[in-house]
């Protein structure tokens, strides 16, 4: 494993991945996925099935919104409700990257956030590093990308999770940070070398300064991607994560705390 302390590549911008990252991944599988499910048979009631035959409210624009969405799933999974349930369940129990489940559980989670009911539970050190990074890095320095929804990924920032020295809980807005959100709608597979690619030119970084642009991530083949697209990146390593196998241990830069990416 990497010593941290000879982590000393320069980077004038950086990427994140959220889940197993800068967040709990058990966030993620123990909190929103949850309450998607528990809403999502309500939410489909609303509607008529066949979807075809739904007429669009324009007096409802979140209706409508998703009505759209859930158009976009294959016609024959939506031909019932029960269809369209056991289909959705069947995706999120196999944790499938459908950049439609994805658009569909940002409108859901929406809900949850606006009312309180869910918090994002950021690393101390992340959060620490991100302010840190915001103002000593240039400007657009910092950027998010995940395969959950650009939509999804605002409002998780936007109600991230603050435990005072007296217990309280509060939540605050670190949207004001990121420059700019990328997800696998408008990026693409982020197990492809060529999404990283593309991120780095909507970034402006020049050909010469590729490996100054650093991703952080706990999925190996993610690093890998990013490696192999120029840019410098670590694996990320967080209680609950999957293990790393020996050799990935002895290929990549293994990252424990992000307190090693911030200068003395």
């Amino acid at each position: 494993m990497s010593n941290q302390k000879e982590m000393t590549l320069p980077y004038d911008k950086v990427v994140l991945d959220i889940e197993g990252t800068i967040c709990p991944i058990s966030f993620v599988k123990d909190e929103l996925f949850p309450y998607f499910l528990k809403q999502l048979p309500s939410i489909l009631s609303k509607y008529t099935f066949p979807l075809s035959e739904t007429k669009s409210n324009d007096n409802l624009s979140n209706d409508t919104a998703i009505l759209d969405i859930l158009n976009k799933f294959p016609s024959e999974k939506t031909k019932s409700k029960p269809d369209l349930l056991s289909y959705i369940n069947s995706l999120v129990d196999n944790d499938i990257k459908d950049p439609v489940l994805k658009q569909l559980q940002g409108f859901i989670w929406e809900k949850g956030y606006t009312s309180g009911n869910i918090l994002a539970p950021l690393y101390d050190d992340a959060i620490e590093a991100m302010k840190t990074w915001s103002a000593i890095l240039p400007e657009n320095s910092i950027y998010i990308y995940s395969s959950g929804s650009v939509k999804a990924q605002k409002l998780l920032f936007a109600n991230v999770k603050v435990t005072n020295k007296q217990g309280s809980i509060t939540s605050t807005d670190l949207n004001g940070l990121i420059d700019d959100y990328f997800d696998t709608v408008n990026i693409g597979s982020k197990l492809v070398s060529e999404s990283y690619e593309k991120i780095l030119q909507k970034i402006n970084t020049p050909e010469d300064k590729k490996n100054q642009t650093l991703f952080l991530s706990d999925n190996p083949k993610e690093v890998e991607a990013a490696l192999s697209a120029g840019m410098s990146s670590y694996i990320v390593v967080r209680s609950g994560n999957s293990p790393l196998a020996p050799e990935q241990e002895k290929q990549f830069k293994v990252l424990t705390s992000f307190d090693a990416l911030i200068p003395n």
